[in-house]
């Protein structure tokens, strides 16, 4: 099989909302190359004394995101959407020269490479996400969760999921309820599942990210506490959890703001991100004009995650 290595040149700023994009639109996976990490490596205490400056000088300043579509896709409509998104993109956030090419390539020749960029990560406190196909060794604290992303969904070290399994970390009990809208690779449902949460429910509306968040919780021996579903909030039997996590856009989560308070406990809390800086108070107002009190509000890069506690009954 072949694929379309789709290349496109950005900004540090732009670069997550990008690679979050492509991999709506169908990606079947994505990696970034990014020259101010290796910038900031090199600054690190002890990594290295000196640095060819030549070397530096090339780096260059854009970032470079390539993403892999099947070529079964019409090419031509392919990078048009790709253009009109980075241009909508663009009304937020520099996103840099763009589109900058294309090339064919085998399914062997990235199939694999794309998870060198991934490694175990710390994303809060005690959790931390390893991919299946890499080692760690765990302290007696640390809650490992496994995830094999597949190439069709993110790896659960982007700044929307970190900053929600920091506030599962600290507003979940043992023994919650929750429901998780948008679940993608079912990563925060089982971050909850292992902090101590029952009577889990995770939707999605992609039938893809269901079969992958089922695997994955397979994989975390957390298959019969979760209740992985297809689907939209509407789909799901109003029940007052004691959490609600949403990991989505903006618009979205304005838009079901009115059903909410239907599935939020008395004192429970409603957590979310996926939210961009410009739409922050967006979602604040909508929520707070429902009667939720505002929590906590994290800012990680361009992105925001808002904690919510229902104050009110229905």
């Amino acid at each position: 099989m072949k694929w379309y290595e789709i290349i496109i040149n950005t900004t540090e700023e732009a670069s997550d909302a990008i690679s979050e994009m492509l991999t709506s639109i169908g990606a079947g996976g994505v990696a970034i190359e990014d020259p101010n990490d290796i910038r900031r490596e090199l600054l690190k205490p002890g990594t290295l004394d000196y640095a060819d400056q030549e070397f530096l000088d090339n780096l260059g300043e854009d970032v470079k995101i390539k993403a892999y579509f099947s070529d079964d896709k019409n090419l031509n409509e392919l990078i048009a959407l790709i253009n009109e998104k980075i241009n909508f993109i663009g009304n937020f956030l520099d996103t840099g020269k763009g589109y900058a090419g294309y090339n064919e390539v085998d399914d062997e020749d990235w199939a694999t490479s794309w998870k060198k960029y991934y490694k175990p990560v710390k994303v809060g406190e005690k959790v931390v996400i390893k991919p299946s196909w890499e080692s760690f060794e765990a302290s007696a604290e640390d809650i490992v969760i496994e995830l094999d992303p597949g190439m069709a969904f993110g790896t659960g070290t982007h700044e929307t999921t970190v900053m929600c399994s920091q506030l599962l970390e600290k507003y979940l009990k043992e023994g919650d309820t929750l429901l998780d809208l948008g679940c993608g690779t079912g990563i925060l449902a089982i971050i909850a599942h292992k902090l101590g949460a029952k009577d889990i429910t995770a939707v999605d509306i992609d039938e893809a990210a269901v079969k992958v968040a089922r695997e994955n919780c397979r994989l975390n021996n957390v298959i019969s506490g979760i209740n992985v579903v297809k689907g939209v909030i509407k789909d799901v039997k109003p029940f007052k959890y004691d959490i609600v996590i949403a990991n989505i856009i903006a618009s979205v989560i304005v838009d079901i703001s009115d059903l909410m308070p239907y599935y939020v406990n008395d004192e429970g809390y409603f957590l979310t991100s996926g939210i961009i800086k410009e739409r922050k108070q967006d979602v604040l107002d909508a929520y707070t004009s429902k009667g939720f009190k505002v929590e906590e509000v994290l800012e990680m890069g361009e992105w925001v995650a808002i904690a919510f506690k229902c104050q009110g009954s229905l």
